[in-house]
């Protein structure tokens, strides 16, 4: 592609991997639940500890949480969900999802149990920008629609409605950005509880691919999972990994790396140090960055990565250099500019945030973060409130707000 006008940075882009990847119209529900219950009912998809839960068994569990859902949350009301990195967890969302309900998720405390807890006001689209990014993602098909509110997370700035699309759009670009990495039969490792947007991607991930999903907490715990499941992919955050794996005995070279990659999340800039540890230990780190609001939005790629860079765009991102202060988007290619804020719009953008800030304050949360820029959107795309500069590649690093 020509590089002509400042859109995602494209001097570097992996063989293979597609930009566009268009959503079908499915509920996770259809794709992630049901489809495999069909296809493959007694292979394994979800395990936690002990527990080992197959795909029929997992649609059969949905159903039943997503009657119970029902049962519980009135039709155009909407509940808080508690769900920590279990299969119960995991089951609890994808029914609440599944009931048509809307639910503010939340990530549990370490011992506190899975639930349905209090109300709280349905989705209510805020300011103007997230009205028309919403608009743009198509919502507004009607009441149950995989277009209309459905989860909120706790964003950078707000609580950001999601609709399943959006959710699903998530899934599709990381799976089409790690390419023939994600087959049918692999196993992803997450260490994120669901009601998060690593977590949402993990799942969604997994299990669009054909994957069993292993849910592990994080440090020790997932040490123990990773030796007895053996998976293909971890995902789990960057602080965590240098706590769990910088620390080791070093792999030898001889020695099978213990996955073939690790996703580590970001909220801003990283000591390249520290992830050249991890990967002595693990054989490749691949940091991930993304908020509530975008779902993962830049990552490094298997095939090449620079250890300083948090990596490329994912597919179907539009990524734009704004100025820092104003937001304005600047008209020219990312190497030419020495830092910018990065702006995006892609089908795995949020609805809106809730326009109702008390409900912000009842549900615990708070803003968190970011660079000050008098607003969350400039046209269509989300302001996200972190810098970065890019090199001749295109590659992106992201930079402290002092920049």
């Amino acid at each position: 592609m020509p590089k002509t006008i400042a859109t995602t940075p494209s001097w570097y882009w992996p063989e293979g991997v597609p930009r566009v990847l268009g959503i079908p119209p499915y509920s996770l529900d259809e794709l992630l639940v049901e489809r495999w219950a069909h296809e493959e009912g007694d292979r394994p998809i979800l395990v936690s500890g002990t527990t080992r839960m197959s795909a029929a068994e997992l649609a059969s569990e949905v159903r039943a949480a997503s009657a119970e859902v029902a049962r519980q949350v009135e039709l155009g009301s909407a509940a808080t969900l508690y769900a920590g990195p279990t299969v119960q967890g995991v089951v609890l969302v994808l029914g609440a999802l599944a009931s048509g309900r809307q639910v503010l998720l939340r990530e549990a405390a370490a011992g506190e149990p899975e639930r349905l807890g209090e109300p709280v006001a349905p989705a209510g689209l805020g300011e103007p920008g997230t009205v028309r990014a919403r608009a743009a993602n198509g919502a507004g098909a009607g009441p149950g629609s995989i277009r209309e509110p459905a989860a909120c997370l706790a964003g950078r700035f707000g609580l950001a409605w999601h609709s399943q699309r959006s959710l699903l759009a998530s899934a599709i670009a990381l799976q089409g950005f790690l390419g023939t990495g994600i087959r049918r039969g692999g196993t992803w490792l997450s260490t994120f509880s669901p009601c998060t947007w690593e977590g949402l991607s993990a799942l969604g991930t997994a299990l669009l691919g054909g994957n069993t999903l292993v849910l592990s907490s994080p440090g020790e715990a997932s040490r123990e999972a990773l030796s007895a499941e053996k998976p293909t992919w971890l995902f789990g955050s960057f602080d965590d990994a240098v706590a769990t794996w910088a620390g080791g005995a070093k792999r030898r070279r001889s020695e099978e790396p213990p996955v073939r990659a690790a996703l580590l999340s970001v909220d801003g800039p990283f000591d390249p140090d520290q992830r050249r540890a991890v990967t002595s230990s693990l054989g490749t780190a691949l940091t991930v960055f993304g908020t509530a609001e975008t779902g993962p939005l830049l990552a490094s790629h298997p095939s090449w990565y620079l250890d300083e860079s948090i990596g490329i765009p994912l597919p179907n991102m539009h990524v734009v250099p704004a100025e820092p202060d104003t937001a304005e988007p600047i008209t020219t290619l990312w190497e030419l500019v020495d830092h910018a804020m990065v702006t995006a719009w892609s089908p795995s953008l949020m609805l809106g945030y809730a326009a109702d800030g008390a409900a912000l304050r009842s549900a615990g949360q708070h803003s968190t973060g970011g660079h000050s820029t008098g607003g969350h959107f400039t046209g269509r795309r989300f302001v996200t409130g972190v810098l970065a500069a890019s090199d001749p590649n295109g590659m992106l690093y992201l930079l402290d707000d002092q920049a």
